[in-house]
């Protein structure tokens, strides 16, 4: 039997058919088609992409910003900020500092996952910065088994925070941050 007789064969007993994807290259730049998903977030300007590839997930930011960006997952936004799991990307001497971290309290800065117990969970990341134009891409696990991760699930929602500070340095209080909620979004 030929191949494609065989997959018109399953196909029509109904049997679904699912063609790998290729992980995405973690490289700080972003090709067409590179990755299986894509949110253009109006109001920040921010595009957000990703590709779960087995128990990893590959994101790519791109933004318009002087300062540092930053991405949160909550499961619930009961207490402001307090529990996101968060990751912020800025520049220190024209190399990518990416961090993973929780938010503690209900306002301000997060903290390093490392500070609270955890763990950096971040695989791999890089960017590139031209001008204002972030590209920023970074992967980590699904489950990445530490309490200070937000374990993911496609289709799974939660509450997405997008952010953008006002300067690189990050350890300046958040005040300035300009922060948008995405409710009821799933990877």
């Amino acid at each position: 039997m030929k191949a494609t007789r065989w997959l018109a064969a399953l196909v029509t007993c109904g049997m679904a058919i699912t063609l790998a994807q290729a992980a995405p290259k973690v490289d700080g730049k972003v090709n067409a088609g590179e990755y299986a998903k894509i949110l253009k977030h109006e109001k920040s300007g921010i595009t957000l992409s990703w590709s779960i590839v087995g128990n990893t997930i590959y994101i790519a930011i791109q933004a318009e910003n002087e300062g540092w960006v930053g991405l949160g997952m909550m499961t619930a936004k009961d207490d402001k900020k307090k529990g996101a799991d968060s990751y912020l990307f800025t520049m220190e001497d024209g190399k990518l500092v990416a961090m993973d971290m929780i938010q503690v309290k209900r306002t301000g800065r997060p903290v390093l996952d490392e500070d609270e117990g955890g763990k950096n969970s971040i695989l791999a990341s890089a960017a590139t910065q031209n001008g204002k134009a972030w590209t920023i891409e970074f992967s980590r696990k699904l489950n990445t088994g530490d309490k200070a991760d937000m374990d993911i699930a496609a289709g799974k929602k939660f509450f997405l925070m997008l952010a953008l500070g006002p300067e690189m340095n990050w350890k300046e209080e958040h005040k300035k941050t300009m922060r948008w909620y995405v409710e009821d979004f799933a990877f």
